[in-house]
């Protein structure tokens, strides 16, 4: 397979949020080479009420693993974080959220995984990770710019830049 662009999202709303950005960042560093970071975002839980919000952030990365070992070990790195498993089915505040958003030239549904992924055009916060890292070129395997989906995406949550990279 060689190769292949990804793009991960990173979220935390639990502890030192941006402590917990930088670790994970370090983590996945040794599974792929950075090509881009956006810049991070403050934003609403999305999905579930709780005071905590979140920081996110995106990486375009490049990796010879496919995207199932790709996401062993993004749950491992989730794991040595202290996330804790979900006991429920539902959204929950948690140290660290890794998620595959596009895996170039990938689309797939399974249980464990989908790429891309699945919720990516209804949150406001993914496509602003994507406009920070494509600017408004048309994106890898969703056929469309941040800008346009964010015209038409209907998360009205509030998501604030607070930091320049």
């Amino acid at each position: 397979m060689g190769e292949q662009k990804v793009v991960i999202s990173l979220g935390t709303n639990l502890g030192d949020k941006l402590k917990n950005l930088n670790t994970a960042l370090g983590n996945i560093e040794s599974y792929g080479s950075i090509l881009k970071k956006s810049r991070i975002f403050s934003s609403e839980p999305w999905g579930y009420n709780s005071e905590n919000h979140f920081l996110n952030m995106g990486l375009l990365i490049k990796t010879s693993l496919d995207p199932n070992q790709l996401l062993r070990k993004l749950k491992i790195i989730e794991k040595q974080m202290g996330r804790s498993p979900k006991l429920i089915k539902s959204y929950q505040d948690r140290i660290i959220d890794l998620d595959i958003l596009i895996y170039q030239g990938v689309s797939m549904v399974d249980e464990d995984l989908s790429i891309p992924h699945l919720k990516i055009k209804e949150r406001k916060f993914s496509l602003l990770i994507l406009k920070d890292l494509f600017g408004n070129k048309i994106i890898p395997d969703l056929n469309d710019s941040a800008d346009k989906m964010l015209l038409k995406c209907n998360d009205k949550s509030n998501v604030v830049l607070i930091d320049e990279k």
